[in-house]
């Protein structure tokens, strides 16, 4: 019996590690409006939840190296003079994952509305 319950105590302490950090994670916004550095055209409204469910969160967030040190885009794009604009990056990460996937929007009104 003695084992039985060590062998609990331990799966709920597991369980309570996992769950503190996810909650230290953070769960990533379901939408994201990318607007800011935008010219003449209007922002777009990204559908953060959707891709987060079907890609490899690096893919996007290639600075970052663990979960839980993602960042906004904006920290760098638009921020840090080194980094591609937020027009720059946007257009060609999303631009050349979309006709590499052969799908998703590829011209500016189908994004931009």
């Amino acid at each position: 019996m003695t084992r039985k319950l060590a062998v609990i105590m331990i799966a709920i302490a597991v369980a309570m590690a996992f769950a503190a950090s996810m909650a230290v994670a953070g769960d990533p916004p379901a939408k994201v409006m990318i607007d800011k550095g935008k010219d003449k055209k209007s922002g777009v409204n990204f559908d953060h939840a959707m891709h987060a469910g079907t890609f490899d969160c690096f893919k996007c967030h290639h600075a970052s190296k663990a979960k839980e040190d993602i960042k906004s885009c904006f920290t760098c794009h638009g921020a840090d003079a080194a980094a591609p604009s937020v027009k720059d990056a946007f257009h060609k990460t999303c631009q050349v994952c979309h006709k590499a996937e052969g799908k998703g929007p590829t011209k500016c009104a189908e994004c931009h509305k």
